[in-house]
C-alpha cells in the first residue's frame, strides 16, 4: 500500500493537509470565535501586565480574524460533519429558533447593522467601571449574532423569512416536496 493509498481519506480535494486542516477549522469556528470573544472581553476587563500586555491581545486579535475567515469559507460549501449532524425533524427545531432567525436576517440590514457597529466600536472608549461594563456587554452581544447566523446557516431551509421572503406569517414550516421522476434512464 502505498502513502497516498494509506492516507488517501485525509485529503481534501486539492489533496492537501492544510486544507483539510481548514475544513475542520471551519467547522469549528464559530465556537472557536465565540470562545476568543470571551477572552477579548476577559483581558479587557484584568489587562496582563508586561510584555503579555501587548502580545496576547495582538495574537488573539489575529486568532478572531482567523477564525472570522474561517467561519465564512465553511459556510459557503457543504459539510459533511453539519450534515450528519442534521436534526431529523429539522422542521420542528426550526420553530424554536424564530428570534435567531430574525436576527440574523434584520442584522444584516444596513439601516441595524450601521448604528450596531457603530456603538459596538464606540464602546471601546467607555471610561470607568460603567463603561467598561457597557464595553463587555456590547462585545458578548456578538456572541448572540454568532449564534443566530450559525443556527440560520444549519436550518436555512426553515426559515420563514427565507421562504416566503418576509415576516414569517402563513408560511409553512414543512421543506418542499421535490419533484419525482421514476423513469430510467437509457
Amino acid at each position: 500500500m502505498t502513502q497516498s493509498a494509506h492516507f488517501h481519506g485525509a485529503w481534501d480535494d486539492d489533496g492537501t493537509w492544510t486544507s483539510r486542516l481548514a475544513a475542520n477549522l471551519g467547522h469549528h469556528a464559530s465556537e472557536l470565535l465565540i470562545a476568543s470573544i470571551g477572552a477579548a472581553v476577559i483581558l479587557g476587563l484584568r489587562p496582563l501586565p508586561g510584555a503579555f500586555g501587548v502580545t496576547v491581545p495582538v495574537a488573539l486579535f489575529g486568532f478572531v480574524i482567523a477564525s472570522w475567515l474561517l467561519m465564512r469559507a465553511h459556510d459557503r460549501r457543504l459539510c459533511e460533519a453539519c450534515m450528519s449532524a442534521m436534526p431529523l425533524d429539522a422542521a420542528k427545531q426550526a420553530t424554536k429558533y424564530t428570534k435567531r432567525f430574525w436576527t440574523a436576517h434584520t442584522g444584516s440590514e444596513p439601516r441595524f447593522l450601521i448604528p450596531y457597529l457603530v456603538v459596538l466600536l464606540g464602546s471601546n472608549f467607555a471610561a470607568g467601571t460603567v463603561g467598561r461594563i457597557f464595553w463587555a456587554a456590547m462585545q458578548l452581544s456578538m456572541v448572540y449574532l454568532i449564534l443566530a447566523q450559525s443556527t440560520h446557516r444549519r436550518l436555512q431551509p426553515w426559515c420563514p423569512w427565507c421562504k416566503g421572503g418576509g415576516g414569517g406569517e402563513d408560511v409553512d414550516e414543512t421543506p418542499p416536496v421535490l419533484p419525482r421522476d421514476d423513469r430510467q434512464l437509457i
